[in-house]
């Protein structure tokens, strides 16, 4: 008696969970609702103006250029009024990672996503609202959000080291697209849209950025000035113990 009971429970558990899984629809980023280019201003998330720059673009064969990697990120939100702010890096840094990747295809600006799925499941429940933005960066970064994070962690608190051993020369490209706020559907067969070009009746307001900018990432080197600067203090602070 006491397994039938048991076994009840964890069927009922199941089935729970089940229900409470959240899918969006993660087939394909039409070039209608989000394209992406390169910026070589800096970013104001990185300590830029954001303005200024030469742009380019993300397209082109991978195998004959500089790949881009892009991942779709959640953080709790309400889904009232307006959408979701990042006011900086910090707080880009707390948003947390769906899961969901894409890369640059071969047409300038365009997204494609690996592994697409019109129903991938996703960290949050069905039925339940959440922020959405998509980050990108140049491969020369990192293979993965995380370890890209994890670099921007450590310039953002003042250690530039990781970074400047990572790019080894080359520019690196970050950016940021619009926010937006969806509720995750509750359907296996097809999910809520993340891409849109307006509101979906019933499910939020998914990412429109056109010509998301992906902005230099800068790496500080000390420079022969500062340098000289420093071994000019170093002798002056000598002759002063010396008197």
């Amino acid at each position: 008696m006491k397994k039938l009971a048991l076994t009840t429970v964890c069927a009922l558990a199941m089935t729970g969970a089940a229900f409470s899984q959240g899918f969006v629809n993660w087939g394909g980023v039409s070039f209608t609702s989000m394209t992406a280019q390169t910026n070589t201003s800096v970013s104001p998330l990185l300590g830029g103006t954001g303005a200024g720059g030469v742009a380019g673009n993300t397209g082109g064969a991978v195998s004959t250029g500089l790949g881009y990697d892009y991942e779709l990120l959640y953080t709790t939100y309400s889904g009232a009024g307006a959408l979701p702010t990042i006011p900086s890096l910090a707080s880009l840094l707390q948003w947390s990672d769906a899961g969901l990747s894409a890369t640059n295809s071969n047409t300038a600006g365009r997204l494609q996503v690996i592994s697409p799925n019109n129903a991938a499941s996703v960290p949050w429940a069905a039925g339940v609202t959440d922020g959405i933005v998509v980050v990108g960066w140049s491969a020369d970064l990192g293979s993965s959000w995380s370890s890209v994070s994890n670099l921007l962690a450590a310039a953002a608190a003042g250690n530039n080291a990781p970074l400047r051993a990572q790019l080894a020369g080359n520019q690196g490209f970050f950016g940021v697209s619009t926010t937006g706020f969806i509720a995750a559907g509750s359907s296996s067969i097809a999910g809520a849209t993340v891409f849109a070009t307006a509101p979906v009746s019933g499910t939020g307001t998914p990412i429109f950025s056109l010509n998301t900018p992906l902005y230099l990432v800068p790496v500080p080197e000390p420079t022969t000035l500062a340098l000289a600067g420093l071994g000019g203090l170093s002798l002056l602070l000598f002759r002063r113990q010396r008197k």
